[in-house]
């Protein structure tokens, strides 16, 4: 049994999903541009000739999401794939889009009460971090994570409530302001 993780994850039993992630996984490991056809988030259909740099997996949300350059750099969920096919080779390193993604880093701390500590270690396990402990239940966590994850990041560190305080940068303290603004109008 999962916690904090959505039900609605990849349909990995899918064959056609199946199909697709072993096209994507090939255009990685042989540096091929692919050809891909999917829905977007908003319900639009796209074709898109791309370079693919690299696959993402969020356990939160249980999907996999091909980070990808062409006109810009998008997202792609591999669940939203509705065709998919190899091109050319191209040259790994070439395009200004490939460059690694910029980080980004948040400094916490953390009370541990009900397994905070246990929860914040496996829920942040695939980031770069690093945790000092201050006294017999406070932590301090420094996590480094994409920009491309910002999103992803506030929900996260919400969903800690008040045994998770937010340190810095001031930039994504007032974007958790914000977010909570926004939520405590739909109450």
């Amino acid at each position: 049994v999962y916690f904090d993780q959505y039900s609605d994850g990849d349909p990995y039993e899918d064959e056609q999903y199946v199909e697709h992630f072993r096209t994507v996984m090939r255009g990685l490991r042989e540096h091929r541009k692919l050809r891909i056809r999917f829905t977007s988030a908003k319900g639009k259909h796209r074709d898109w000739t791309c370079v693919p740099i690299r696959m993402d997996y969020s356990l939160k949300d249980d999907k996999f999401r091909l980070m990808i350059a062409g006109r810009n750099r998008d997202i792609i969920n591999i669940a939203r794939i509705t065709g998919c096919e190899l091109l050319e080779e191209f040259e790994p390193g070439r395009d200004d889009f490939a460059a690694a993604p910029k980080k980004k880093q948040i400094v916490m701390e953390l009370v541990d009460e009900r397994n905070a500590l246990e929860r914040a270690m496996l829920h942040f396990s695939h980031l770069e971090k690093e945790t000092e402990k201050l006294d017999d239940r406070t932590y301090r966590i420094t996590l480094r994570y994409n920009t491309d994850d910002e999103t992803e990041m506030l929900i996260r560190v919400i969903s800690f409530g008040p045994m998770l305080k937010v340190l810095g940068p001031e930039k994504f303290i007032e974007r958790i302001r914000e977010r909570l603004e926004m939520q405590k109008q739909f109450d």
